[in-house]
């Protein structure tokens, strides 16, 4: 079976037609056991491509000897761990499993994302080759219809490898790729023609 995902209220159809294409060639080039879709209430960005979280960083802030102080700071780690969406902006979480030459929709044991607010310092440890060693973990932009802009974000784990991209499109005429990071674009066309 293809994995497929429904069209929500504020979602572009043929913008989710152009996701389960993505997905379609994904699986079909990757085979990852298992694939995780991951809807986010409105359209992100490239930063939060390999964004781990916030962190306390100590400096001395007056040039002084024992006149220290902390901040926050953006984190971005050499072992790649989920984005950390705030619960109330993760709108869906599917999960598939690989299963006779295709797909099925099962609910797995451990979500992706926690369904109850958390420190950011918390999600540093929370390492995407952790949680599964063949997944495919796919964020997408929820509220394209209104927005005419969508964003797709892949992480991806393989025999202990992990990789991750992020691709931006823009509705004029239609669904067109705009700006990748992590993949070039020809790839992400042909992930879209794979099927």
């Amino acid at each position: 079976m293809d994995i497929q995902i429904p069209v929500g209220k504020t979602d572009d159809p043929d913008f989710v037609e152009l996701l389960n294409c993505l997905l379609r060639g994904l699986t079909a080039s990757y085979a990852p056991h298992e694939i995780w879709v991951l809807q986010i209430d409105n359209w992100f960005d490239h930063k939060w491509l390999r964004f781990s979280g916030l962190g306390i960083v100590d400096f001395n802030w007056s040039g002084m000897v024992g006149h220290f102080d902390a901040a926050l700071d953006e984190f971005r780690q050499d072992k790649l761990t989920f984005p950390p969406f705030p619960p109330n902006r993760v709108l869906g979480q599917w999960s598939f499993l690989s299963h006779d030459g295709g797909y099925t929709e099962i609910p797995l044991p451990t979500i992706v994302h926690p369904t109850e607010r958390q420190r950011s310092q918390r999600n540093l440890q929370r390492r995407v080759q952790n949680f599964s060693p063949s997944a495919c973990f796919l964020w997408y932009s929820g509220n394209s219809q209104q927005n005419g802009k969508a964003s797709v974000m892949q992480y991806g784990t393989k025999a202990g490898d992990v990789a991750s991209w992020f691709a931006s499109f823009a509705r004029r005429d239609r669904w067109k790729l705009q700006s990748t990071k992590g993949i070039s674009q020809k790839e992400i066309h042909e992930l879209l023609s794979t099927t």
